[in-house]
This record gives structure tokens, sequence and C-alpha cells, in this order.
């Protein structure tokens, strides 16, 4: 088969017609049906059936659109590296859920561009499942979150390290003597907690659900800040990562019994080999989690 006639291919099935696929490409229609017909040649079956004034996908083109969805994003992300090395600047798109923008991914962003200035990063801060689906459409690089379960194939992680939620409250609450807490405890206390379409979230209600202990939501934000600014004044507490106990020193954070170590974790998907950018930033986390840049502080809690 000859692969420089799948784009043409891939045109006639986004459009449906030779003529549109045509205008796409800034080739003639004729030229387009020969490429086609080439195509058809190489498979040795249609793919397409012909009707008066439309076409359709045959089973075996269809089964060939399915087949060549992989081939045609990694020639896109071939023609976006060509661009970035003709440029001489090479740049990753990486996309963080609100815990880490806040503890883990300041320090990494810095201590990266230090090292290697020549490649720009952008950003983008959403829930999980949100940088999932843009990692899928290749909008994103590589993501970094949290999460209970490793991704599986074809996903590719690096472990940053092990991080547990706590429960954080004012100096002055009703918790604050507490040495640990369970949620029967916490139960009766004002939460300031992330909006239903965090995972987080949804999975601190199941806690909740799983230990039949009653749970009193006062306030729910996306914003890290407006967390911290409810646990501040003491009208609320809140569940947020371990690591803040180490920059938050006016709240008390309280270990909750139940809730398991969860994985921080660097995700990506496509082939590191064909983007530079993606596999220096790979190399760069894993040096950094080897000399232990992330570990607990002493006497952390």
């Amino acid at each position: 088969m000859r692969l420089n006639l799948i784009p043409y291919f891939a045109a006639v099935c986004r459009w449906g017609t030779f003529s549109r696929a045509a205008e796409e490409l800034h080739i003639s229609q004729p030229a387009v049906s020969k490429a086609i017909r080439e195509l058809e040649q190489d498979c040795g079956t249609a793919l397409f059936v012909r009707h008066h004034s439309s076409i359709s996908l045959t089973p075996a083109g269809r089964t060939l659109r399915e087949g060549c969805g992989p081939y045609l994003r990694e020639c896109e992300a071939l023609e976006r590296l060509a661009a970035l090395l003709k440029n001489g600047r090479q740049s990753l798109r990486i996309g963080v859920v609100p815990m880490c923008g806040n503890t883990i991914f300041p320090q990494l962003h810095r201590n990266f561009l230090k090292q290697h200035p020549d490649i720009q990063i952008s950003t983008v801060e959403d829930t999980a499942s949100v940088l999932y689906g843009m990692l899928d459409e290749q909008e994103l690089d590589l993501i970094l979150c949290v999460t209970n379960h490793l991704p599986l194939p074809p996903y590719h992680c690096s472990v940053i390290k092990k991080s547990r939620l706590q429960l954080f409250t004012a100096p002055d609450g009703p918790l604050c003597g507490m040495r640990r807490v369970t949620f029967n405890d916490i139960s009766g206390q004002p939460l300031v907690m992330f909006p239903d379409q965090f995972g987080q979230t949804r999975y601190i209600r199941s806690l909740f659900a799983q230990a039949h202990a009653g749970i009193r939501i006062m306030h729910q934000t996306s914003q890290v800040f407006t967390i911290l600014s409810y646990i501040r004044s003491g009208a609320a507490v809140g569940f947020l990562s371990e690591e803040f106990a180490q920059v938050e020193k006016d709240l008390t954070a309280i270990p909750v019994q139940g809730i398991p170590a969860a994985s921080i974790n660097l995700v990506w998907l496509q082939d590191a080999k064909l983007h530079p950018a993606l596999a220096q930033f790979v190399r760069f986390v894993k040096a950094e989690t080897a000399r232990g840049a992330f570990r607990q502080p002493a006497g952390g809690a």
C-alpha cells in the first residue's frame, strides 16, 4: 500500500464527496478520484460505493478508516515536529489538575525551563477527565494528575510520588486537637470542596458513603485559593493533598483514617521518540524523582 494515498482517503471520508476533499487538499477532483482508485488497487477491493450524487464506505473502507487513524495522528505529530524544528523552537502542551497545579507543577515548570529555555510550555488546568479527553485528541502532549489506579496502555505513565489527602482546618477549629479523624468525626463539619465533576469530590463522597457518615457541604468551587480562604476563615474544613501542609503553615493538617495514598502521575500518549520536547520533559521528571526532589520533608504532616 502506498501510504501517501492515505491522506486522500481520509479527506474523502471526512467530507463524503470527492469535490469537498479536493477543496481541502487544494488539488483537482480528478486527482482525488485517481488517488482513491490507486488505493483501491493497492487494497485489492473497493473502498467506496459510488452513488449518483454521493458516495459511501464499503465494509472494507470502514475497516481501513478505523485502521488508518493512528497513522494519520503520527503524521500530524511529525508535521508539527518538522514545523517546530524549522522555527528553531520546540513547544510542549501540558495539562494539570488543580491540586498538582498548586503544589508539584510550579516547581517542575520553573526548574525544567531553567535547564531547557529553548522549549516553550503552554498549560491547561482542568479536571482529570477533561485532560484525558484532550490527551486522546492530541490537544495536549502530557498531563499531570492524581489517581488511585495507574492508567493502562496505550497510555504511558511515570509515577512522581505518593500523596494522601488530609483534612485541613483553622488552628482554632473544633477538630484541630485530634491526631487523626474518621469520616464520622468530620460528618458534622461544614466542608468546602471542588465541584462534583471533579474526581476528587466524587471519591470523597464515596468514602463518606462507605463509612455510613453524613456529608455537609457548605460551598463548592474549582479554585484552590477559595478553598484555602474558607479554611483560613474557620468557615469550613476541606480536603487537600498533604503537600499543602508544607506551605500553609497557618493551617492544621489532620490525617484521615480510611484514605489510602494515591499516585501523582505524569501521563502521555505519543511516542516520545517522535517528540523531543516530550522526551526531555519525561527524562527531567524521572531524574527529579530519582534524586528525591518531591519527597516529603522530614517532620512534614
